[in-house]
């Protein structure tokens, strides 16, 4: 038996719903739209193709939109806001890290988000260790190293865009590496490159180093590494 909902949408959702309905040989009506439109929805296939449709995206407005006007309790559920906003910026990566298992590894992480994992993890090992650094550590380490201070700062909105928008998802969407979270991302001056050169020398690292605090021999060595090799003895 059918039962009659009413809803609310915005002009927006309605004229994408018209927009589909326009596309559809049989002219059906708006309400008819709506509900071969969840049909559709509810009834996808669990086989994913790492691609979200525009028809499925339509769904998710739908949804959003409805849950907005209703005032549906999701705080222990799908975060719709997230999934729509990671969507329409073409981040779908960053719902498996949100969900895992949901999406049984449909979307795959694009090369920068795995690259910043390896920067944000390098220099959460560099601030942890310096900062328990020894009086006598210390005076070592700043005797052989007078450059940039031991801190992340982020990537370049102009340059860098990929890894900086992965990096702000990671850390502010995703919760994870905390220790950067009130951050100004925007290091406004490319760094990708010094990154990926001191990443040369972390990687190299033994793994004893890794699961403790850097010595500061290490410590120095990957604050040089941020230099060209052309220009370290300039």
């Amino acid at each position: 038996m059918a039962e009659g909902v009413e809803i609310r949408l915005d002009r927006e959702i309605l004229r994408r719903v018209d927009l589909w309905r326009s596309q559809q040989l049989d002219d059906p009506s708006c309400a008819e739209a709506l509900r071969r439109l969840v049909e559709v929805g509810l009834s996808l296939s669990s086989q994913r193709t790492g691609k979200i449709s525009e028809g499925e995206k339509l769904i998710l407005w739908v949804l959003q939109d409805l849950w907005k006007h209703q005032d549906v309790d999701v705080s222990d559920g799908i975060d719709l806001a997230f999934v729509c906003e990671m969507v329409s910026a073409r981040h779908e990566w960053a719902l498996e890290w949100k969900y895992p298992g949901l999406f049984t590894g449909a979307f795959a992480d694009p090369p920068e988000v795995s690259e910043v994992c390896d920067v944000l993890d390098m220099w959460s090992a560099l601030e942890r260790s310096h900062k328990r650094l020894t009086d006598d550590q210390r005076e070592r380490f700043e005797s052989a190293w007078s450059g940039a201070p031991v801190r992340f700062t982020g990537f370049s909105v102009n340059d860098e865009i990929k890894h900086y928008s992965a990096a702000k998802i990671l850390i502010n969407k995703l919760d994870r590496f905390e220790r950067f979270k009130e951050r100004e991302l925007n290091s406004h001056l490319p760094y990708l490159g010094a990154y990926r050169r001191m990443l040369t020398v972390f990687k190299r690292l033994p793994d004893t180093s890794l699961a403790g605090d850097l010595s500061v021999d290490e410590m120095i060595d990957l604050m040089k590494a941020q230099i060209h090799p052309d220009s370290r003895e300039r």
